[in-house]
């Protein structure tokens, strides 16, 4: 019975070793299945990864070309810019030079209006004088030509009145006896009267002619203060205005300073948002694609990750391929020489053996795990100091991770296999004698095993088991949100900073347009106070001239009193002489009278024709002497006139002169400021042009750059 039942329980055990053997098998082939799905996964997620490096590396050599281009469009913006800035301070020169030649101009042609005036008004004044010497010339001849006649005429009237007198002789001889008496003790006194009348006639029109001289004088001499009185006002106020004008200037050069200053802070603050907010944007980026990564991770790797955080199992801490880092250079050469990178590393042994259990209870799959545990003994090994040969790095020391910890798991996956550039170097090491380090790998895969093989290489070698950066740990959707907000937020503040650099930009565009315009004011305003004080000048010098004018000189009013009292005392004389003769007048009157009434009327008007000759001959000889002190006084003011005329002729051909050489100046100015002029508007025209050039050069830069980044973004860590 014991045989009996040993035979049965022998062929049961070999009954469930071939159900085993069978179940194994099926397993396997399930396995072997999954891995060529996996393996076919991973060569086109390779491929992938090759291809979007080879566009990144595209995209960045374009970025170079544009960004070279763009700084060469930005260059020549910048020396356009900086030509229309040139042209601009050219032109303002140019514009106070021409406020300048126009009031030069204005004051210049003030001058010889007022040299033209005082030409016209003594040339006139000469005219005047030189007809009325003429006319005095003319008519003393005239005048001396009848005197004889009238003296001829007033013998024969005489004669005649004698007979009439004789005829009545009998009747006024007693009276005729006595008026000759009385007329020739008269007489003296009637020569006396017309030579004194005669010099007090002189004396006055020469002292008239005098006194309307210095007149005249002291009239041009208080116009002239009166016109500096209004010069000083005038530069008072335009003082006022420029000091107004200047403050205006500082008020808008601080606010133009302070929207500078603004703008610059904003700028700075700006670029300090710029990599925040670029950073932001890798992170949400790099948060989705790992979230998006955990979508299309492997149900195996997916469920221990979920136990790990949901701390169903502790000690876990994921696949090691995404537990470090490594420079992309190494991509190929470490996803080759390391095939532990799809290992799960855990702590212990007992937390391998409870992922076990959960792939086996929901029928997930196996898994190779790297116990850290296990590997304590590896420590000494790790920490001493090796020295590749020919100077190659060990791919450990080029693997970065944040837990140090995991230096361990790589050292136990990797120990000291090398990397090179080149096959032939390869070769070298690993069959030089040296056994410590004579595995290695090259950068295109090519791998020499300690035994001496060699496998990879090929025309598709395979990478991309670890990323340039440390894998995250999983990634929530709060976790997403919360890097979207401050994403949203740093845009936010971006776009506000911008505006407020736009804004500030206008604002100090407009005050340097409006500096520029009250600079113009102010340049103008000075040259008018600067012409207002050359008038000025001008006036003060001829102040002393005018004002020695409105002096009379010291002979003329010498002269003058000499006149006054020449008149003065000329007239007491006629006063006295007619006062003296008064009483023998009268009796000389009476005597007429009676001797008129003796010989009738017909004697009265013989006698009324004798005196009327009389009067006419005394007439013609004061008319002369008045015509020869006209003469005589009209030469000598024609004289001082002449000598002021060409004195005034000459100062306005010098100043004719001097405006025609300033209008030369100016011509060659307005022929300069025309040349910047238009080389200002070809400018304008080529920033235009350019500025299409440029923006569409900096779209294109920009938008190549966006490529790069998302790329940079989507690229698996």
């Amino acid at each position: 019975d014991g045989k009996n039942e040993a035979e049965v329980y022998m062929l049961k055990e070999l009954s469930l070793l071939k159900w085993q053997e069978k179940a194994t098998r099926l397993a396997c082939e399930d396995t072997d299945a999954k891995m060529m799905e996996v393996g076919e996964t991973m060569s086109s997620m390779e491929e992938k990864l090759k291809s979007e490096r080879e566009k990144i590396q595209q995209s960045n050599e374009k970025l170079k070309e544009l960004e070279a281009v763009h700084n060469k469009y930005m260059k020549r913006q910048e020396e356009l810019d900086n030509t229309l800035r040139i042209c601009k301070e050219d032109f303002k020169e140019f514009e106070r030079q021409d406020v300048k030649y126009r009031e030069d101009l204005k004051h210049k042609k003030q001058k010889i209006k007022k040299l033209d005036d005082k030409i016209e008004k003594d040339s006139t004044k000469i005219e005047e004088l030189q007809k009325g010497c003429e006319d005095s010339t003319i008519m003393i001849p005239k005048l001396e030509e009848n005197v004889p006649k009238l003296e001829s005429s007033l013998a024969d009237e005489e004669t005649v009145l004698e007979e009439i007198k004789e005829n009545a002789k009998v009747e006024t001889e007693r009276y005729r006896s006595d008026l000759a008496k009385v007329r020739a003790e008269l007489e003296p006194w009637e020569i006396q009267l017309i030579e004194h009348k005669g010099k007090l006639e002189v004396a006055c029109t020469e002292s008239k002619l005098l006194s309307e001289k210095h007149e005249a004088g002291r009239a041009a001499f208080k116009d002239a203060r009166k016109q500096m009185d209004d010069i000083t006002g005038k530069v008072a106020e335009r003082s006022e205005r420029t000091a107004n004008i200047q403050g205006e200037i500082e008020r808008t050069k601080q606010e133009a300073s302070e929207a500078r200053k603004l703008e610059e802070e904003c700028i700075r603050e700006q670029e300090a948002l710029i990599p925040l907010e670029q950073a932001a944007r890798e992170k949400l980026a790099e948060l989705k694609s790992i979230m998006d990564s955990e979508k299309s991770q492997g149900s195996v790797l997916k469920a221990i990750l979920q136990a790990k955080q949901s701390n169903r199992i502790e000690g876990i801490y994921g696949r090691m391929g995404d537990l470090g880092a490594i420079d992309a250079k190494y991509d190929i050469a470490v996803s080759t020489a390391c095939p532990g990178l799809d290992y799960i590393v855990v702590e212990t042994t007992s937390a391998a053996q409870a992922c076990v259990e959960l792939l086996r209870r929901e029928n997930l799959g196996v898994a190779t795990f790297m116990i850290l545990e296990k590997q304590l003994d590896l420590l000494p090994k790790l920490k001493e100091k090796v020295n590749p040969p020919e100077g190659v790095p060990r791919l450990f020391d080029l693997i970065k991770v944040q837990d140090e910890r995991m230096k361990l798991a790589f050292y136990a996956a990797l120990r000291n296999t090398v990397v090179t550039d080149s096959l032939d170097q390869a070769t070298r090491i690993a069959y030089s004698g040296n056994k410590e380090f004579r595995r290695v790998v090259t950068l295109d895969g090519a791998l020499f095993e300690k035994s001496g093989t060699m496998s990879g290489g090929g025309n598709k070698p395979r990478g991309g088991k670890m990323g340039t950066s440390i894998r995250s740990a999983s990634v929530s959707a709060e976790a997403i949100g919360n890097a979207e907000n401050e994403l949203s937020g740093l845009s936010e503040k971006l776009s506000s900073l911008r505006q407020k650099i736009a804004d500030a930009v206008r604002k100090w565009q407009s005050s340097e347009k409006k500096l520029g315009q009250l600079k113009m004011e102010l340049a103008k305003s000075e040259k008018e106070i600067e012409s207002l004080h050359s008038q000025h000048s001008y006036l003060e010098k001829q102040l002393g001239s005018l004002e020695a004018a409105s002096r009379p000189k010291k002979d003329e009013l010498a002269r003058l009193e000499e006149l006054k009292k020449v008149i003065a005392a000329e007239e007491k004389e006629i006063d006295t002489l007619i006062q003296g003769s008064k009483k023998l007048k009268e009796i000389a009157t009476e005597l007429q009278q009676k001797i008129e009434n003796a010989g009738g009327e017909k004697l009265k008007l013989q006698k009324s024709k004798v005196a009327g000759i009389q009067s006419n001959i005394a007439k013609d000889r004061t008319e002369i002497n008045r015509h020869k002190v006209q003469i005589e006084t009209g030469q000598k003011m024609i004289k001082k006139l002449t000598k002021g005329l060409e004195e005034a002729k000459k100062e306005k051909d010098r100043i004719m002169e001097e405006k025609e050489k300033l209008r030369l100046v100016f011509k060659e100015l307005e022929e300069k400021a025309f040349k910047v002029q238009e080389n200002y508007r070809k400018t304008e025209e080529l920033i235009d042009q350019h500025r299409e050039v440029l923006d569409k050069a900096k779209s294109e830069y920009e938008q190549e750059k966006k490529i790069v980044n998302e790329l940079r973004a989507s690229q698996d860590p």
